[in-house]
């Protein structure tokens, strides 16, 4: 048994109750509602304002755990169920190509069994500069999600912008690094991935967040306000080329997240940098020989020599997989202007 917040409400807005709890990121899927004569009650994780029902603490008996995947294949005994997906708030986001003959009743099925109420299938990622997503919506219309994750909030729409579940080891390492009261420059900041975690939860002072995909400008917008960040980041929206040589001088610390590679922005980053220098994280590709060899960050540091500056290497982080023998890393660098 649990004492949770409970969120109570006549049985005719048990589906609206439950709804609006999916949405807000508050309902405790990890345990059973409870039915009050002509009342439901729904486990919560937290308290949050609600317009209408009332909150109580209530104790809630435990769900038995099963493991999502014996419910997705109990759901579709005659399917072959993909081995992996993600789930982004109420949303799952089945992989590209997974169960290709479905309908609507298949889709119906599978949020059933994940406990969730939209169903999506990834695709492709649009070529070009955005890079946007192409998802493909199964069950439901809308896409935009409410994904909390590290205790940090990601709101955007699955349809128009991606979001890579692999990447949550680093955006968990920028909410714990040492950057408390820092100036940071993002110079691709997309719905926030990186920045709203040193926000959040290093305690930065302030962001200017560089982002040319309208897109993904709404979803950082949303994100902001949702962690209560809005008065600490200036969005520049447009080409950064044209944006950061107006944040020239203003950066502890610079983030250059963008794959394959970010090359390109690099001497942009040097010029974000305060006189007395700063941090730069680099994200590239980089093949596992050259990561074996330490070639990747003996030509990176070059490069970044190059542009006349002094640089010392702090830390070089492997986030995942890419591609066969190829790895998305992180190269953080202590960069001093000469």
């Amino acid at each position: 048994m649990g004492i949770r917040p409970a969120l109570i409400v006549s049985t005719d807005r048990a589906d609206d109750a439950r709804s609006w709890a999916l949405e807000k990121g508050v309902l405790d899927s990890s345990f059973h509602p409870i039915s009050l004569d002509d009342e439901i009650a729904w486990p919560m994780t937290d308290i949050i304002p609600c317009d209408f029902g009332r909150i109580e603490e209530m104790e809630f008996q435990p769900r038995t755990a099963i493991d999502p995947h014996v419910r997705l294949q109990q759901a579709l005994p005659n399917m072959e169920i993909p081995r992996r997906w993600e789930m982004l708030g109420d949303l799952a986001l089945l992989p590209q190509n997974a169960l290709l003959d479905g309908d609507e009743s298949t889709w119906t099925a599978i949020a059933q069994a994940l406990h969730c109420q939209r169903v999506a299938r990834q695709a492709e990622i649009e070529a070009g500069p955005i890079r946007r997503s192409q998802v493909e919506m199964l069950l439901g219309n809308d896409g935009w999600v409410n994904h909390l994750e590290n205790g940090v909030r990601y709101l955007f729409d699955v349809s128009k912008v991606m979001f890579s579940s692999g990447n949550i080891t680093e955006r968990r390492r920028m909410g714990k690094i040492d950057a408390a009261g820092d100036v940071v420059v993002d110079l691709f900041a997309g719905i926030g991935y990186y920045s709203i975690p040193l926000l959040v939860n290093a305690g930065v002072s302030y962001v200017h967040a560089c982002e040319m995909n309208p897109d993904s400008i709404e979803g950082l917008t949303k994100g902001l306000s949702a962690n209560m960040v809005t008065d600490r980041c200036h969005i520049l929206q447009g080409d950064n080329q044209e944006a950061a040589p107006r944040l020239k001088g203003v950066a502890d610390r610079v983030l250059l997240g963008l794959l394959p590679s970010s090359k390109e922005a690099w001497p942009l980053a040097v010029e974000c940098l305060k006189i007395e220098g700063g941090v730069i994280h680099v994200h590239m590709n980089a093949t596992e020989e050259s990561l074996e060899d330490g070639t990747f960050v003996s030509t990176t540091v070059e490069e970044f020599q190059a542009l006349d500056c002094e640089v010392e290497v702090l830390h070089l982080e492997n986030v995942k997989s890419y591609s066969p023998h190829i790895r998305h890393v992180v190269l953080d660098l202590k960069v001093t202007k000469l």
